[in-house]
């Protein structure tokens, strides 16, 4: 946000690090100019999938006696319905002095409210995150801009290892420029290093044995998370999806498709999918079908289905998962 404050912006997109960025520029600048609380927030809640505009527009019209600005955010506006959204756009009309409105929607906002905030001489400001295919080439440029050198492949491990989000990849930017510090370098030898002993490796790691019906592998990951502890829930979570996956590109494989046909049409980064695609040739779809199978009595089992303990089922799991014996 510029220096002179406006009275009304809306902030809208799909890059969510760049909205949380923005968020947090405002609420600095609140906090410097009328101290800790200054800015009131709205957002979804008990029950509710928007901002409660009944109360967002009580404080917006209500008259303060303190502070000589006052900065309300509404988060989450893109939920508002038509009545909601028209309320609100009347009110930006005529804004009471000395208030500072900021309505953030996450993906594209009502019209009216665009059109309201830039009646009311705000900035509606734009966010949106890159395809797919272009974020290994933003991580390298973030890097740069963050003070180190960030290599190619590595930013591509990111992508395929912590998924598109935006908000989830700056931080671990920012994280990894502490660790390489000013005129550093991160490699994928670094990241590899890095996260090798993290559950969140180990989960990763256990999806492509699995999917390799690598047993050794499998139980020797299965016996690393269950010492540390990991929740039965949390590895179904993580496992599922990619399980299937990796059965839609066995099964499409067997069919005929070439690996790259098969790549393209799997709902994930290319990088990604070209990997699994690597990864399941030559496999029977069956196997992964059984491990699909095993994963949901692991499910069963973590919501009370069992008597088993949870470091038990998920040996006894994950052994079915790659047609071990028992």
């Amino acid at each position: 946000m510029a220096d002179e404050i406006k009275d009304a912006y809306l902030i809208a997109g799909t890059d969510e690090a760049k909205i949380d960025a923005t968020r947090r520029a405002l609420r600095a600048r609140a906090e410097r100019e009328g101290g800790q609380g200054a800015l009131e927030v709205f957002e979804a809640g008990a029950g509710r999938r928007s901002p409660d505009a009944d109360a967002f527009l009580g404080a917006l019209l209500a008259i303060s006696l303190i502070a000589s600005r006052r900065y309300l955010l509404a988060d989450g506006v893109e939920a508002w319905g038509a009545k909601d959204a028209e309320r609100v756009a009347d009110a930006l009309a005529s804004p009471p002095p000395e208030a500072t409105v900021v309505l953030v929607a996450h993906g594209k906002a009502p019209a009216k409210l665009a059109k309201a905030v830039e009646q009311a001489k705000g900035e509606v400001l734009v966010f949106d995150a890159p395809k797919a295919r272009e974020l290994p080439r933003k991580l390298v440029g973030d890097a740069r801009r963050l003070g180190y050198t960030l290599e190619p492949d590595a930013a591509r491990m990111l992508v395929d290892r912590l998924g598109e989000s935006s908000l989830r990849l700056q931080n671990e930017l920012e994280r990894l420029a502490l660790w390489a510090e000013e005129g550093g370098t991160v490699r994928i030898e670094d990241l590899e290093a890095m996260v090798a002993d993290t559950s969140e490796q180990a989960i990763w790691s256990l999806s492509d044995a699995i999917t390799e019906g690598k047993q050794a592998d499998v139980l020797r990951i299965a016996e690393q998370l269950a010492d540390q502890g990991e929740a039965l829930p949390r590895i179904v979570y993580s496992l599922a999806p990619r399980l299937r996956q990796a059965r839609q590109a066995a099964a499409e494989l067997e069919a005929g498709r070439s690996p790259k046909q098969v790549a393209e049409g799997l709902s994930m980064h290319p990088y990604a999918a070209r990997m699994l695609v690597k990864r399941v040739q030559g496999r029977d779809p069956a196997d992964l079908d059984a491990a699909i199978w095993a994963m949901a009595d692991l499910e069963m089992w973590s919501r009370g289905g069992s008597d088993y303990p949870e470091d038990v089922a998920l040996t006894l799991s994950l052994r079915s998962a790659v047609g071990a014996a028992g």
